[in-house]
């Protein structure tokens, strides 16, 4: 994109001088700018502002650890951006350009005067600028092939310009292509963005970061209703927000009970489901058996779907929880074994939460 293609014509021009001193950098700078067309008197000040950038990160960010923040300069070798490093700038770049994100006409239409709009057209993912845009002639991104040309982008501004037969068009400046997958988690909280019905497909996962039961969502982008890969979300949001006719209510704790029998929500159960009597998977299958039912109610009725909920009731209400439940699951002769696991667990949780509270 056009932001980028600043970035490494700006990393570039550095290590064209680097830093020489005097005249001899002067005159190298001069001649990169010359041999790719760039503006020296622009690019001097750009080289400047990186200067004096990375003299305030010295100044200000004392915790950080990069060149700038432990130096207070500009490494001129620095190593252009790795297609990891890309990705995450344009997702930057894109999250605070959420209301200016644009996609490109899929198929030759009508615009709202009633003329046919080339397949090179984009538009706004707000209804309330309905005219459609075009990547200006002097982007990097432009190309007369609309094949050529990324389906969504996000840009910095609109500039008017008069073409050839004296109309005006709207051109799209410092433009940047997006994956739309990354609006789903980028732009929660933005009203662009909306969630509907949960899916049955993929099947919902214990994520140990959120500690947190998670589902996928149908997804939805701008006034149009673009609609984005499924984003994944807590299954309690999923139900409070749209509902859906694949969960329902008590879900989240058989989920929940699933996958800490799998020993997936706790590292020290993870030979617990060698020792048991049937496949963990059979709670989200739903079948009316004793020891499933009295499980998931006993996490329900203590509301608890989650590592941190567990560990509290364990260590504030009653360390027993659950072991009784337990029982069932387990084979005859496994269930010493299989006692000493989950009291192990239960202990070295109770601990750890009692340091806790003492820091």
């Amino acid at each position: 994109g056009d932001i980028l293609a600043g970035v490494l014509a700006t990393g570039a021009y550095s290590y064209a001088g680097r830093k020489a001193g005097g005249a001899t950098e002067s005159l190298a700078c001069k001649r990169f700018c010359e041999d790719n067309a760039l503006n020296p008197v622009i690019m001097q000040r750009i080289q400047k502002m990186r200067i004096h950038l990375a003299k305030l990160a010295k100044q200000r960010l004392g915790n950080a650890t990069g060149i700038a923040a432990t130096t207070g300069k500009v490494l001129a070798t620095m190593s252009p951006p790795t297609k990891l490093q890309e990705s995450l700038l344009r997702q930057a770049i894109v999250s605070g350009l959420l209301d200016n994100v644009a996609r490109r006409s899929p198929q030759a239409r009508l615009g709202s005067d009633g003329e046919t709009v080339p397949r090179s057209a984009y538009f706004s993912c707000k209804s309330s600028f309905a005219e459609p845009m075009f990547i200006d002639k002097k982007s990097v991104l432009s190309s007369r092939d609309h094949r050529q040309l990324p389906e969504w982008v996000c840009y910095d501004s609109l500039v008017r310009k008069t073409t050839k037969d004296g109309s005006t068009i709207s051109t799209m400046r410092n433009v940047t292509p997006i994956d739309p997958s990354w609006l789903g988690s980028l732009a929660v909280g933005c009203k662009l963005l909306s969630l509907g019905e949960a899916l049955d497909v993929p099947v919902p996962r214990y994520d140990g970061h959120r500690d947190s039961i998670l589902c996928s969502v149908t997804t939805k982008y701008g006034d149009h209703g673009w609609i984005l890969p499924p984003i994944q979300i807590r299954m309690d949001d999923a139900l409070q927000q749209a509902g859906s006719k694949h969960i329902v209510e008590d879900d989240a704790y058989r989920w929940f009970a699933r996958y800490l029998l799998e020993g997936k929500v706790f590292e020290e159960l993870k030979g617990l489901k060698e020792l048991l009597n049937s496949e963990p998977g059979i709670i989200t299958r739903k079948k009316h058996e004793s020891k499933i039912t009295t499980l998931v109610s006993a996490l329900s009725t203590n509301d608890v779907c989650s590592a941190e909920a567990l560990t509290k009731h364990w260590a504030n209400k009653d360390s027993k929880f659950l072991f009784k439940n337990l029982k069932s699951w387990v084979k005859k002769d496994k269930a010493p074994e299989a006692k000493k696991l989950w009291i192990g667990l239960v202990k070295s949780k109770i601990s750890g939460s009692d340091n806790r509270n003492e820091i």
